[in-house]
């Protein structure tokens, strides 16, 4: 509750001070780059989320050794991807005009080009530097997981309320959001290093180090495909709107996207702890607890967004009103329509949590495949026509046909499934 609260606190205090220190064009484009470091979550391929998994199953069933070996080849993986994306960013990043893609005059090229390098190297960092938190929630740690990412947030917070209150320029205000965090991150990343019942020297032969890579790759490949399809069809809204409509529409949305976002991040309380735990009582042969838990975390996730939804909506003008230094103009229709997507998505994120923690990967990865192309392309389509407005309703239209309307035929299946298995 703490991190989430420093979380919700960077979330909402920033915006004002940025907004007054930069003005509506630079804003929405900072806003943009903010969000790429969610967009390009996927780039850890996925290996993250499968470590959680493997930790966790390996946790429950007592052994410490795999779950040394799953760090061990984990963190490998992750830094040598993290090296190759270093060297494709340092590629492209002299190479595009990064003020046109951002909306910005050209006599902004220079500043444009060093807050995107910020972005970027912050988001090669991050691809080895979140895994101790990952490792960490398969290993029933939350209190480690979440302490230095409190901090983190903290201090984001603090650093950039201060540079916009001196008048600090786009790429100063960039880097602090963006990179900050990243200073927690290796903090836990040696607060992990120093847990010596995970680090032990390797005891594992060739051949069993091969299975473990073997299944950390398996499973997180099936997870960045998971990934990638979720920053297509949810991050990408940002980058779309500035290319399309310009950064001042992008700050509009944002604003609306921002303070709707409070809503799963109150649920994000119960789906961080709640995903490795399944994953545990599914390895100890829990069945009936994980069932329980899963219709009682979906009828919660569902009153829970309907209330928060109506509240945000209802008092819409009255919360960005007491929340920022100048006025926005939003449609009642966007507005809605992120209403409506929140109490979708928390209830699609609540039978998500399941899916992901019993490894049902593919199933997921093909609905959320056709689900992320139609959402994309609907909303690439209904931007450069309608513009903003409609955005959030895409979302809406395309899950209930592409997600709910399988999980409905399907879910019997898959739920017997996953009760016959062992993990």
């Amino acid at each position: 509750m703490i991190a989430k609260g420093c979380a919700a606190a960077n979330l909402l205090i920033s915006f004002p001070f940025v907004l007054s220190a930069l003005g509506p064009a630079q804003y929405g484009a900072w806003a943009t780059l903010v969000s790429l470091v969610t967009f390009a979550g996927f780039l850890d391929f996925g290996f993250g989320n499968g470590a959680m998994n493997l930790s966790a199953a390996a946790h429950a069933r007592g052994a410490p050794a795999e779950v040394c070996e799953v760090l061990r080849e984990s963190r490998h993986v992750l830094w040598v991807i993290a090296a190759v994306l270093g060297v494709i960013a340092l590629a492209v990043l002299p190479v595009v005009q990064w003020q046109h893609l951002l909306g910005l005059p050209a006599a902004m090229s220079v500043e444009s080009r060093t807050a995107v390098a910020a972005v970027l190297f912050s988001i090669v960092l991050a691809v080895p530097l979140n895994l101790p938190n990952r490792v960490q929630l398969g290993l029933a740690r939350g209190d480690r997981a979440f302490r230095w990412p409190a901090v983190g947030q903290v201090l984001s917070v603090v650093l950039v309320v201060a540079l916009a209150k001196a008048g600090a320029p786009l790429a100063a205000l960039t880097a602090a959001a963006v990179a900050t965090p990243l200073l927690a991150s290796l903090a836990n990343t040696w607060d992990l290093l120093g847990d010596r019942s995970i680090n032990a020297p390797a005891a594992a032969s060739r051949r069993e180090r091969r299975v473990v890579r073997a299944q950390i790759c398996s499973e997180g490949l099936l997870f960045f495909g998971l990934q990638l399809s979720a920053a297509l069809r949810f991050s990408a809204d940002l980058p779309l709107i500035s290319a399309l409509q310009g950064p001042t529409e992008a700050g509009i949305y944002a604003v609306v996207q921002r303070l709707f976002s409070l809503i799963p991040l109150g649920l994000s309380l119960v789906w961080a702890p709640l995903w490795p735990i399944y994953r545990q009582a599914l390895a100890s042969g829990h069945r009936q607890w994980v069932m329980r838990t899963l219709w009682r975390s979906l009828r919660a996730a569902l009153a829970f967004s309907i209330v928060g939804a109506g509240i945000l909506s209802i008092g819409f003008d009255q919360f960005v009103a007491g929340w920022l230094p100048l006025p926005v103009a939003a449609s009642g229709l966007l507005v809605g329509g992120f209403a409506v997507w929140c109490v979708i998505e928390a209830g699609g994120t609540a039978m998500a949590t399941f899916l992901n923690a019993a490894s049902v990967l593919r199933y997921q990865l093909i609905t959320s495949g056709v689900f992320a192309v139609r959402c994309f392309s609907g909303k690439l389509w209904v931007i450069a026509k309608f513009g903003t407005l409609w955005t959030p309703w895409v979302s809406v239209a395309t899950y209930l046909v592409a997600s709910v309307t399988p999980l409905l035929l399907f879910g019997p299946r898959i739920l017997a499934g996953v009760m016959a298995k062992k993990y």
